[in-house]
């Protein structure tokens, strides 16, 4: 039910029905009202399904397991990148952009569970690294907004206009590790300290 309404919002958007998602999954129309409140419980699902893409709640605590140095970062930039460069996400903005004319209240629900959270874990990994002492920061949420801005740059709104392909995976590789490596030259041991 979930892989039929994630393909039947991110082609036909919000306006599609749970008769059109029942089709689509080959069950039934209380299949699906047995399963889910009603199209935004499913909606959500579908939504917190796209998070995991990043990386589940199970992988994120093993990453964070152990000391976090360079390569945790690394692993978690190519994660996030990797689904942020997605053009899918193109169609999720679509689709989230039509709800809110619905009700404004959900866009933010939504941003919560998909990028919302993507930022939290990053800000948790930083945190951690924090801890650890592979970096210093006098603001966490500021070094995780810094960090993704290193990973994204502007090819991230190129990529969503649709002026350029998503980036291949050498190309994420290159803009991860470049990214990871600036910023620990800036809030690693080695590099300047903010205090």
């Amino acid at each position: 039910m979930l892989d039929a309404a994630r393909q039947l919002l991110l082609t036909k958007g919000p306006d599609v029905t749970i008769d059109e998602i029942a089709a689509a999954a080959g069950v039934s129309r209380s299949t699906v009202y047995a399963n889910f409140a009603g199209k935004d419980d499913l909606v959500e699902a579908v939504i917190r399904s796209e998070a995991d893409r990043t990386i589940t709640e199970d992988g994120f605590a093993s990453l964070v397991r152990g000391t976090v140095g360079k390569a945790t970062l690394v692993e978690f930039g190519l994660r996030y990148v990797g689904f942020v460069n997605s053009h899918d996400l193109i169609g999720w903005d679509r689709v989230i952009a039509s709800l809110e004319a619905v009700r404004p209240d959900l866009p933010g629900r939504f941003f919560e569970l998909g990028p919302g959270r993507g930022q939290r874990l990053l800000e948790r990994l930083l945190d951690k690294a924090a801890a650890d002492g592979l970096i210093a920061a006098p603001s966490i949420a500021v070094a995780a907004d810094q960090l993704t801005g290193l990973w994204l740059g502007f090819s991230n709104l190129e990529v969503k206009l649709g002026v350029r392909p998503p980036l291949s995976d050498a190309e994420i590789v290159e803009r991860v590790t470049a990214g990871v490596e600036i910023f620990l030259r800036y809030y690693g041991e080695t590099g300047v300290q903010l205090a």
